[in-house]
C-alpha cells in the first residue's frame, strides 16, 4: 500500500452519499463477526470534561485491513440552550496500517448513527425471532429513522410504531417512512405507548432522555428489547428480569450501567448475562432457543470494527471523486 502523502477530507455530505443502509448492515455483520472471532483490536474510554459533558475517544483495527481508525465523540447536553450548537459531535481519522500516517479525516455525526443502527440490526437479526413483524421505536429523530430503515433490511415487517416526546416529529417521521418502506408506520402518543409495546416483537429505545419508557409487564413472551439511548430509558426490571441480557464488552458497561450493577449485586443473576455480542453472529453461537424466551434484552453496543469498515468504504468510493478538491496538506 502506498505511503499516504495527503489526507482525504470528507464532509458529512460526502459521507451520506457514499453508503446505503443495506450496505451498512452487511458491513456491520462482517465487523461484528470479526470482533467475535478475535480479529479486532481497539479500545475506548470516557473523559469527563465538565459537570455534564464528556469526550469519548474510540479506536479500532481489524486484522488484515488497510486502515485503523480513531474516532472522537463528544456529548455536551447544554450546547443547544447555551450556544445553539448540537449536543453531540463526532469525527474520524483513518490511519495507514503500515505507517500510522493519517489518510483520511471525515465528519462522523451521520455515520455514527448509521453504525449504531446497522450494528443493532445485525445483532437483532441473530437474537430476535426471525418471524418478527411488529416493532416499536422510541425516538423519531435520525437514529430512530435509521434503525427502522436498517431493520427493514433483515425482517419482513408489517407494522412499526414511533413514540416521541414531540408528537409532530413522530408524525412526520412515520408518514415519510411509511411511503419509503411500503408498510404501515404510525405515530403513537406517549400516553398510549403501552398498547404499541404490547403488540411488538421488537422494541428499540434510542433517545437522550431518562424517563422509564418501557415496563416488563408490557412485554409479550419472546420480545427482543434493545436499549440504546444515553440514559436509563426502560424500567430496571426490563433488564433484571430478562431471560438473557446481551452486553457490549464487560469492562465498558459493568461500572456505569445501573441494571448491570444490580445484576452484579444479585446472587446468580450473572448466569443470564452475555458480554460482547460479536460471538453471537458466528454460526456455532446462534441462540436458537431465544424464540421461546420470556424476554431477551440488550444494552450499550459499540462496535469499532463496523465503523472501520464503513470508513474504508467511504475512501474506496469517494477517493476518485475527491482527489482534486478534498485533500489537505501533506502530513
Amino acid at each position: 500500500m502506498p505511503i499516504p502523502k495527503e489526507i482525504l477530507y470528507l464532509t458529512e455530505e460526502d459521507v451520506q452519499q457514499t453508503i446505503t443502509v443495506a450496505e451498512a448492515v452487511d458491513l456491520a455483520e462482517k465487523g461484528i463477526g470479526a470482533d467475535g472471532a478475535g480479529n479486532v483490536e481497539g479500545d475506548k474510554f470516557y473523559m469527563d470534561v465538565n459537570d455534564d459533558g464528556f469526550i469519548k475517544p474510540f479506536s479500532g483495527y481489524i486484522a488484515g485491513e488497510e486502515y485503523a481508525f480513531v474516532k472522537s465523540f463528544s456529548y455536551f447536553p447544554g450546547n443547544p440552550t447555551k450556544y445553539n450548537r448540537p449536543t453531540t459531535c463526532s469525527q474520524v481519522i483513518l490511519l495507514d496500517y503500515e505507517t500510522g500516517l493519517p489518510a483520511c479525516f471525515m465528519g462522523a455525526d451521520w455515520v455514527t448513527g448509521l453504525k449504531t443502527a446497522a450494528s443493532t440490526v445485525a445483532t437483532t437479526a441473530a437474537l430476535a425471532r426471525p418471524e418478527s413483524e411488529v416493532v416499536t421505536i422510541f425516538g423519531a429523530g435520525t437514529l430512530g429513522r435509521l434503525h427502522l430503515m436498517a431493520l427493514a433490511e433483515r425482517f419482513k415487517l408489517k407494522q412499526a410504531y414511533f413514540v416521541d416526546i414531540v408528537p409532530e416529529v413522530a408524525e412526520k417521521c412515520s408518514a415519510e417512512l411509511q411511503e419509503k418502506l411500503g408498510f404501515a408506520v404510525e405515530s403513537v402518543a406517549m400516553d398510549d405507548r403501552k398498547s404499541a409495546v404490547r403488540k411488538s416483537d421488537i422494541v428499540f429505545t434510542v433517545t437522550t432522555g431518562s424517563q422509564e419508557l418501557v415496563y416488563f409487564d408490557w412485554l409479550k413472551p419472546g420480545t427482543f428489547v434493545a436499549r440504546l439511548g444515553s440514559y436509563q430509558e426502560v424500567h430496571l426490571d426490563v433488564i433484571t428480569r430478562a431471560d438473557k441480557v446481551i452486553l457490549d464488552r464487560w469492562k465498558y458497561v459493568s461500572p456505569r450501567i445501573p441494571e448491570v450493577i444490580q445484576l452484579i449485586e444479585e446472587e446468580n443473576s450473572l448466569e443470564r448475562v452475555f458480554t460482547q455480542s460479536g460471538p453471537i453472529l458466528l454460526p456455532e453461537k446462534q441462540l436458537g432457543e431465544n424464540q421461546k424466551m420470556r424476554l431477551l434484552s440488550s444494552s450499550h453496543w459499540e462496535f469499532g470494527a463496523s465503523m472501520l469498515l464503513f470508513c474504508q468504504k467511504f475512501i474506496e468510493k469517494q477517493k476518485p471523486k475527491a482527489w482534486d478538491k478534498h485533500y489537505l496538506s501533506s502530513p
